[in-house]
Protein backbone atom coordinates (compact mmCIF):
# COMPACT_ATOMS: atom_id res chain seq x y z
CA UNK A 1 0.00 0.00 0.00
CA UNK A 2 1.92 3.37 -0.72
CA UNK A 3 1.58 6.53 1.30
CA UNK A 4 -1.26 8.12 -1.50
CA UNK A 5 -3.52 5.24 -0.45
CA UNK A 6 -3.24 5.27 3.27
CA UNK A 7 -4.12 9.45 3.59
CA UNK A 8 -6.87 9.40 1.29
CA UNK A 9 -10.12 10.59 3.39
CA UNK A 10 -12.80 7.88 4.77
CA UNK A 11 -16.25 8.48 5.18
CA UNK A 12 -17.68 6.94 8.22
CA UNK A 13 -21.16 4.79 7.75
CA UNK A 14 -24.35 7.11 9.37
CA UNK A 15 -23.28 6.40 13.75
CA UNK A 16 -25.78 8.17 16.66
CA UNK A 17 -23.85 10.60 18.86
CA UNK A 18 -23.44 7.29 21.99
CA UNK A 19 -21.50 5.28 18.88
CA UNK A 20 -19.71 8.19 17.97
CA UNK A 21 -18.44 8.18 21.28
CA UNK A 22 -17.59 5.10 21.99
CA UNK A 23 -15.31 4.32 18.90
CA UNK A 24 -13.74 7.78 18.96
CA UNK A 25 -13.65 8.22 23.40
CA UNK A 26 -11.70 11.59 23.95
CA UNK A 27 -11.34 12.52 20.64
CA UNK A 28 -12.48 15.63 18.33
CA UNK A 29 -14.59 14.66 15.54
CA UNK A 30 -15.95 16.41 12.69
CA UNK A 31 -18.94 15.33 11.18
CA UNK A 32 -20.91 15.61 8.18
CA UNK A 33 -24.42 13.99 6.48
CA UNK A 34 -26.37 15.42 10.17
CA UNK A 35 -28.96 14.23 10.47
CA UNK A 36 -30.65 17.17 13.42
CA UNK A 37 -33.29 16.24 15.51
CA UNK A 38 -33.83 19.96 15.59
CA UNK A 39 -32.38 22.90 14.29
CA UNK A 40 -30.02 24.98 16.53
CA UNK A 41 -29.49 22.77 18.60
CA UNK A 42 -26.82 20.26 19.48
CA UNK A 43 -28.84 16.50 19.38
CA UNK A 44 -29.18 14.77 16.19
CA UNK A 45 -29.80 11.84 15.24
CA UNK A 46 -27.16 10.49 13.15
CA UNK A 47 -23.74 11.80 11.40
CA UNK A 48 -20.74 10.79 9.54
CA UNK A 49 -17.56 10.98 10.97
CA UNK A 50 -15.00 12.59 8.37
CA UNK A 51 -11.86 12.69 10.57
CA UNK A 52 -11.22 12.35 14.23
CA UNK A 53 -7.67 13.26 16.27
CA UNK A 54 -6.82 14.05 19.88
CA UNK A 55 -6.18 17.58 19.23
CA UNK A 56 -9.02 19.78 17.42
CA UNK A 57 -6.79 21.74 15.39
CA UNK A 58 -5.66 17.92 13.42
CA UNK A 59 -9.02 16.92 13.41
CA UNK A 60 -10.20 20.14 11.35
CA UNK A 61 -6.53 19.65 8.95
CA UNK A 62 -7.60 16.01 8.26
CA UNK A 63 -11.25 17.04 7.52
CA UNK A 64 -10.02 19.76 4.40
CA UNK A 65 -10.29 17.20 1.54
CA UNK A 66 -14.21 17.41 2.68
CA UNK A 67 -15.68 20.73 2.78
CA UNK A 68 -15.75 21.49 -0.92
CA UNK A 69 -18.71 18.29 -0.83
CA UNK A 70 -20.18 19.65 2.18
CA UNK A 71 -21.91 23.07 3.08
CA UNK A 72 -22.27 22.07 6.83
CA UNK A 73 -19.79 20.27 8.87
CA UNK A 74 -19.60 20.04 12.62
CA UNK A 75 -16.59 19.60 15.49
CA UNK A 76 -17.32 18.09 18.60
CA UNK A 77 -15.54 16.37 21.44
CA UNK A 78 -16.25 13.47 22.54
CA UNK A 79 -15.09 12.99 25.89
CA UNK A 80 -15.76 15.79 28.77
CA UNK A 81 -14.38 19.53 28.43
CA UNK A 82 -13.24 20.95 31.45
CA UNK A 83 -14.19 24.10 32.61
CA UNK A 84 -11.62 26.69 33.74
CA UNK A 85 -12.70 29.11 35.91
CA UNK A 86 -12.85 32.71 34.75
CA UNK A 87 -10.21 34.96 36.43
CA UNK A 88 -12.18 38.01 38.02
CA UNK A 89 -10.25 40.87 39.61
CA UNK A 90 -10.76 41.66 42.75
CA UNK A 91 -11.52 45.08 44.48
CA UNK A 92 -11.15 46.16 47.84
CA UNK A 93 -14.33 48.94 48.39
CA UNK A 94 -13.54 50.84 51.44
CA UNK A 95 -15.04 54.09 52.23
CA UNK A 96 -13.00 56.20 50.24
CA UNK A 97 -13.49 53.63 47.20
CA UNK A 98 -17.28 53.82 48.04
CA UNK A 99 -17.59 57.15 47.55
CA UNK A 100 -15.78 57.57 44.17
CA UNK A 101 -18.18 55.15 42.69
CA UNK A 102 -21.46 56.91 44.46
CA UNK A 103 -23.94 59.00 42.65
CA UNK A 104 -23.59 62.37 43.17
CA UNK A 105 -26.94 64.56 43.36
Amino acid sequence: MNAAEQLEPTLSEPLTWAEICERYPDEWVCVVDIDYDHPRVFDFRTARVVSHSKTKREAFDQASPWWDHYKLMGRYFTGHLTVRPFLRPSIILDVETRDAFRYQR
